[in-house]
């Protein structure tokens, strides 16, 4: 998900000030990319009636948000959709993400169309691991230069390489592209190398996998660096020369 303007609020959720400021991001988006539709993304409807939400947006703009979309401006309209309700965007939009947390941000991730996201965390630290992923800005904080999510760059070449083989759109479904992530795995943890589990998601999903499929090949991840035992490679095919590409970066 390229060129998408990622923004993390980090004021307390329940302080009006957090959804003022979050909405005023979201104008400035649409304003400059030239766009008109900002999604407010809750996990549920009850979100909007029967928390901090239901106070700053006012009953009249709940009830009209129950039936459309409201103005934040002339050319800028309001939409609520919850995880349930909200697929694909007819039109490209910005995504106000209330109350995140990595499940509701791992949702945004896997959407097409969106050009800019602002999350507000319900609680402190919910949302570092996306800020991480995509070297999010950080509201009243200096923009800082992202450090790679996996510094071992042989894990990266393997990652990558495997990356070129699955069928992204399926992921680790098909048993032949499981066997494919299971091989790569085992013979990084053989050879010795960190255990990349923490990121391993965060770096599938910004290499263009799905959500979903980032958190099955974490869990086959932390699977395979859990063992007791380094495991045995002698079931694989060609390791060696395998892995001396990844480690010299040779093609």
């Amino acid at each position: 998900m390229p060129n998408i303007i990622r923004i993390l609020v980090p004021i307390d959720s329940h302080d009006e000030e957090a959804f003022k400021t979050a909405l005023g991001y979201a104008r400035a988006i649409c304003e400059q990319e030239n766009i008109s539709d900002v999604i407010l993304l809750t996990h549920t409807k009850s979100q909007l009636t029967q928390t901090s939400l239901a106070s700053f947006l006012g009953k009249q703009a709940i009830r009209s948000l129950a039936k459309g979309a409201i103005r934040l401006s002339n050319a800028i309209s309001l939409n609520a959709e919850t995880m349930r309700t909200m697929h694909r965007p007819a039109r490209k939009s910005v995504v106000v993400v209330y109350y995140a947390e990595p499940d509701i941000l791992d949702f945004v991730d896997g959407l097409n169309n969106i050009i800019g996201v602002v999350a507000v965390p319900e609680f402190p630290g919910e949302a570092e691991e996306w800020v991480r992923r995509w070297g999010a800005a950080v509201h009243g904080q200096e923009r800082r230069q992202s450090a790679p999510l996996i510094d071992d760059p042989t894990v990266v070449r393997a990652l990558s390489a495997l990356t070129q083989i699955v069928n992204l759109s399926t992921g680790l479904g098909h048993p032949r592209d499981k066997e494919h992530a299971d091989s790569v795995l085992r013979i990084l943890r053989a050879k010795g190398h960190a255990d990349p589990s923490n990121y391993i998601k965060s770096w599938a999903i910004q290499n263009g996998w799905r959500p979903k499929d980032g958190a099955a090949l974490e869990a086959l991840s932390r699977k395979i660096w859990g063992l007791v035992r380094k495991p045995s490679l002698s079931g694989f095919h060609n390791v060696e020369e395998r892995y001396r590409r990844w480690h010299d970066g040779a093609d």
